[in-house]
């Protein structure tokens, strides 16, 4: 699939429509605000202040955006296909105890990239390759965002939404004051007013979405198809009552001569019936446990998830249990809040990265890579798929079954 012309004009026309808004932002916050009412008619330090925050926030606005777009979403490497019948082919990667397959137990594999499909990774079309820990791609940034930009992207909505809080602080105290000696509001003023607010809520709105996915270690991904599946089971119940209805209507025909037209019914929806499955070792054995789109696995806890988002490179492993502290998690907290206080953690991650790359190119170095980027799941998840094999709630892989005269 490649990006269409209308959706490359966008991915180029948006952001550079944030740019040029930015810039008559600053013309009437620093110019028509700034100098003309508060330093002329008030303070000099107040407007000096007022343009160097506004500044800062700029600044590392336009830092962290340019960091988005350069490190980007994450790409993964090429993986050869699992080693599913353990004949110990050295072209295929060994099969771990736990991954996620489709409803036959096979695991997933990308076509247009030609590599196995580790979980958490979506082929994005506006990059060209599987990003890992896809979560969205944003217009108005104009850039996928995933494993490697996630951080960047939660601290580009931070000083984003500073800018405009500070913009509504500064306007809602000096415009009375405007109109008491000018008689009429400043029609800069009323702009402000209008883009200080808006951009307030919508970044605020999806500020704190994330935060509630961070908690949770979901992506946006995740959410969408939760809500798919609420909606495609709305439609189902709706389907069955307008089945009911007609059933009874077609009863009544005959007597009646009446005939009901159901033009305005709504159209499907996506299919999604939230079945998920995984592929799980049982002693000789492989099973394939399904559960719904609504479990968590990789939810290790709202304290751990923002250490590892933080602290870990967005990943879920690699730490010891002793990394998982209190004193820990208000680490992470001030590397959110503090400009480029996650630096020293992104080199850490970058010379791990090294590390891999420098290892000789075969299997151990294929092998490496697919352990570090892996997601670990959570100790409940397993827990719950334990459950499910104790009650039986799990059948056999076709290919296992097939391969070892069990089906």
């Amino acid at each position: 699939m490649r990006v269409g012309t209308l959706q490359k004009i966008r991915m180029y026309i948006v952001p550079l429509g944030i740019i040029v808004g930015l810039g008559y932002l600053n013309f009437a916050l620093n110019y028509s605000l700034g100098y003309q009412e508060i330093y002329n008619h008030h303070s000099h330090g107040v407007a000096i202040t007022l343009w160097c925050l506004s500044g800062f926030c700029q600044v590392l606005l336009f830092i962290y955006w340019a960091l988005i777009l350069y490190v980007g979403p994450g790409r993964s490497p090429q993986f050869p296909l699992l080693d599913i019948y353990q004949v110990g082919d050295k072209d295929l990667l060994p099969l771990p105890d736990v991954f996620f397959c489709d409803e036959f137990g096979f695991p997933f594999y990308d076509s247009k990239s030609q590599s196995l499909r580790i979980e958490r990774s979506f082929y994005s079309k506006y990059v060209g390759y599987n990003v890992l820990k896809f979560d969205h791609f944003c217009l108005w940034i104009g850039s996928s965002i995933g494993l490697t930009n996630y951080l960047y992207f939660m601290k580009f909505c931070i000083w984003f939404m500073s800018f405009f809080i500070i913009m509504l602080i500064y306007i809602s105290r000096y415009t009375r004051s405007s109109i008491d000696r000018g008689g009429e509001i400043n029609h800069n003023f009323i702009l402000l007013y209008i883009m200080s607010g808006f951009w307030i809520l919508c970044i605020s709105a999806l500020f704190i979405a994330h935060v509630g996915y961070v908690c949770r270690n979901v992506t946006t991904l995740d959410e969408i198809s939760i809500k798919q599946k609420a909606r495609y089971e709305r439609w189902r119940s709706r389907q069955k009552s307008h089945k009911n209805e007609n059933e009874n209507e077609n009863e009544n025909e005959g007597a009646s001569g009446s005939k009901s037209f159901n033009c305005l019914a709504q159209k499907m929806p996506r299919k999604e019936e939230g079945k998920r499955y995984v592929n799980v070792k049982r002693d000789n054995l492989r099973l394939v446990v399904e559960y719904d789109v609504s479990v968590r696995p990789f939810n290790m806890g709202w304290k751990r998830n923002w250490i590892n988002l933080v602290l870990n490179g967005n990943r879920t492993q690699g730490r010891d249990e002793g990394d998982y502290t209190t004193a820990r998690f208000i680490e992470a907290m001030a590397v959110l809040l503090l400009p480029f206080a996650e630096l020293p953690f992104e080199l850490r991650r970058r010379r791990a990265i090294l590390d891999l790359e420098n290892l000789p190119s075969g299997m151990e170095r294929t092998v490496a890579e697919f352990k570090y980027y892996s997601s670990e799941v959570s100790p409940e998840f397993l827990q719950v798929i334990e459950d499910k094999i104790n009650r039986r709630d799990c059948y056999i892989p076709s290919y296992f079954a097939a391969k070892n005269g069990l089906a």
